[in-house]
């Protein structure tokens, strides 16, 4: 009779565990929704002389920064989601053109941006979905001036806005491309005579990106 009442209260235990365990593995969600590679640029503000004119225009050609960098990124429901980034950049010709920018001293920088984004897409069951973003981050950066035998690294932060678009070429693949607006650490060259010392500014990135669905 003991063995028996044991017994019984043994299944009830399983039964009891096995309809709590049900809901939790049912609503087990991977980590990430999709995950994918860019490829992009940026540039820092700078005033520059409009065409035959005095110095009134605006321009973004200052170090010129060039890099790739992977992401993934997390659905919570059909129109928001979250988005976290690894890329490098770096002063140098590859992958998108001459980066050197306007520095009337050769300047070699590379830096590393870890990034962490929420945005919200627009007609996301169409096979084109624009989308707004915003995010903040981290830039591990070094700069170095041979001709000046002058050299920085820094840990700075960095946040940003933006817009894009993503283009569905099957269930499983997207293609897209975005525009953002950085605020960053920036190295001015009117500087380089006695030191490195980086300062806010603005810098504007263009991406070009492919991702595909877990």
């Amino acid at each position: 009779m003991l063995c028996t009442a044991h017994e019984a209260m043994l299944n009830h235990a399983l039964v009891i565990a096995t309809v709590l365990a049900l809901p939790a593995s049912a609503s087990a969600d991977p980590i990430v929704d999709a995950m994918g590679m860019r490829v992009g640029g940026y540039g820092f503000r700078e005033a520059t002389p409009a065409s035959g004119e005095q110095p009134t225009g605006t321009g973004w050609q200052a170090c010129r920064m060039n890099g790739i960098g992977v992401f993934a990124n997390k659905s919570l429901d059909k129109a928001f989601f979250v988005e976290g980034g690894l890329d490098t950049y770096f002063t140098g010709e590859f992958p998108t053109g001459e980066a050197m920018g306007e520095y009337d001293t050769p300047i070699d920088r590379s830096s590393a941006l870890l990034t962490i984004a929420a945005g919200a897409r627009f007609y996301s069951d169409s096979k084109l979905s624009p989308y707004l973003q915003m995010g903040l981050g981290a830039e591990v950066t070094r700069v170095s001036l041979p001709a000046l035998a002058l050299e920085d690294s820094a840990l700075l932060p960095m946040g940003f806005f933006g817009a894009g678009a993503n283009l569905r070429i099957t269930d499983t693949m997207q293609v897209g491309a975005s525009l953002r607006v950085n605020a960053m650490g920036y190295y001015d060259d009117a500087q380089f005579q006695t030191e490195l010392q980086p300062e806010l500014e603005l810098a504007t990135q263009g991406q070009f990106y492919a991702s595909f669905a877990l």
